[in-house]
C-alpha cells in the first residue's frame, strides 16, 4: 500500500461512509492540519476498514524516526530567546537532529503559531515540535496529539493543554528569593516593575514578590507597581517615574534583565548611584546582565538543563504531558547593597 487514495471513486466511497466531503478525506490522507480531531479520527476509521492505513503519510513518516525537529519561537530579537535557541541548536546537533526554526508574528499577549505553520509541519514530517515562549491553541494541541507528534513548550507564556509537556522554572519561588535578598539587606521601600502582565511568568514573578513582602510585613504600594512589559524602553520610563515621584523606593525589582537594563539607564540619566541610592535586580541572567555596570543581581535560568529536558521528552515522549520544573538560582552581583541610612 502506498497510503494514498488515488481513485476519485474510492475517495467518494470513503467520504460517504464518513459523512464528510471528498476534499476532507483528501486533507486527512495528505496530513493537512485544517481538519478537526474528531473528523480526522472518523475518516481514518473508514480508511482503515478499506485497507488504507496511511503508512506513507507525512504524519506516519514522523513516527518512523525523522531526524527533523520543528522549533517555533516567539521572537529572535531578545537575548533570552537567542540564548534558548542557541542551546537548542547545540543540543539538537548532539542528538543527531536537524532543526527548522519558525517565528510567531502574532498578538504578543497570545503568541499562537499560525495555521499555515501546522500545515507545513504536517507536510514535511517531523520527529517533534519544540515551542519556545509560545502557546499552542487547543485545536493545534489536538492535531499534534492525534498525529502522535511529540510536543514540548519551554517557558510557556500561558498554561498549556495537559497533553503538552512544559519545561520551566518556579518563577514564584525564584522572585521570592530575590526579594528576600533585598529585604535581608535592609530594604523596606521596594518597588517592582512587572513584565507583560498577561503572561504566566510575569504573573508568577509578581506573586513571588508580593509573598516575600507580605511575609516581611512590608507595604506593597500600588503607586510603586509599574508595567515594564519585558521591554527596555518601557522599563526605563517606569524607573524614571518611580525615581522622580514624591516618594522614592530604595530598591526596584524588575521582572526581566531587559527591563533592569532599562532601569540602570534611567538611573544614569537621573544621576543616581546604583546601588548607593537605589538597588536594582533583574531576572534571567542574560549575557548583558553580567556585562552591565554595575553587574546585575538576578535569577539565572538553567538554559542547558531546560533544553535538555525538553529534547529528552521529544526523543522519548512520555505517554501523557508532563510539567517539568528546573531549579533556578539567584546570582548576587554589584547592583544591590544595603540602603543608605
Amino acid at each position: 500500500m502506498t497510503g494514498k487514495v488515488r481513485s476519485a471513486v474510492k475517495l467518494a466511497v470513503i467520504a460517504r461512509e464518513a459523512g464528510v466531503s471528498v476534499s476532507t478525506v483528501s486533507k486527512v490522507v495528505n496530513g493537512r492540519a485544517d481538519v478537526s480531531a474528531g473528523t480526522r479520527a472518523r475518516v481514518r476509521g473508514v480508511l482503515d476498514r478499506y485497507g488504507y492505513p496511511l503508512d506513507s503519510s507525512p504524519v506516519a513518516s514522523a513516527k518512523l524516526g525523522s531526524a527533523l525537529l520543528d522549533v517555533i519561537i516567539r521572537e529572535l530579537e531578545s537575548a533570552w530567546s537567542s540564548a534558548l535557541l542557541s542551546e537548542v541548536e547545540r543540543a539538537a546537533a548532539d542528538r543527531g537532529l536537524n532543526i527548522v526554526v519558525s517565528t510567531v508574528q502574532a498578538d504578543p499577549v497570545h503568541p499562537i503559531p499560525p495555521r499555515r505553520w501546522l500545515d507545513q509541519v504536517s507536510a514535511r514530517g517531523t520527529c517533534g515540535v519544540l515551542g519556545i515562549l509560545v502557546d499552542f491553541s487547543e485545536a493545534q494541541s489536538d492535531y499534534l496529539r492525534d498525529a502522535a507528534i511529540p510536543r514540548v513548550v519551554v517557558d510557556p507564556s500561558a498554561e498549556q493543554e495537559r497533553s503538552v509537556t512544559t519545561v520551566r522554572i518556579d518563577n514564584r519561588r525564584s522572585q521570592y528569593r530575590l526579594t528576600r535578598h533585598l529585604i535581608e539587606l535592609g530594604h523596606t521601600r521596594i518597588a517592582m516593575v512587572d513584565g507583560n502582565r498577561h503572561t504566566l511568568p510575569a504573573r508568577e514573578r509578581r506573586e513571588g514578590f508580593e509573598a516575600a513582602m507580605r511575609e516581611a510585613r512590608l507595604p506593597i504600594r500600588e503607586a510603586w507597581r509599574k508595567d515594564g512589559g519585558f521591554d527596555r524602553d518601557d522599563a526605563q520610563r517606569a524607573m524614571t517615574e518611580l525615581m522622580t515621584g514624591p516618594e522614592r523606593p530604595t530598591a526596584v525589582a524588575f521582572a526581566s534583565d531587559k527591563g533592569a537594563l532599562g532601569g540602570l539607564a534611567a538611573a544614569r540619566l537621573l544621576g543616581l548611584d546604583v546601588p548607593g541610592e537605589v538597588s536594582v535586580t533583574g531576572f534571567d541572567d542574560i549575557p548583558d546582565a553580567r556585562a552591565a555596570i554595575p553587574a546585575l543581581t538576578t535569577v539565572r535560568q538553567p538554559v542547558e538543563a531546560m533544553v535538555a529536558a525538553a529534547l529528552d521528552r521529544i526523543v522519548d515522549p512520555p505517554p501523557v504531558g508532563r510539567r517539568i520544573m528546573c531549579a533556578a538560582e539567584p546570582v548576587f552581583r554589584d547592583s544591590t547593597a544595603p540602603p543608605r541610612r
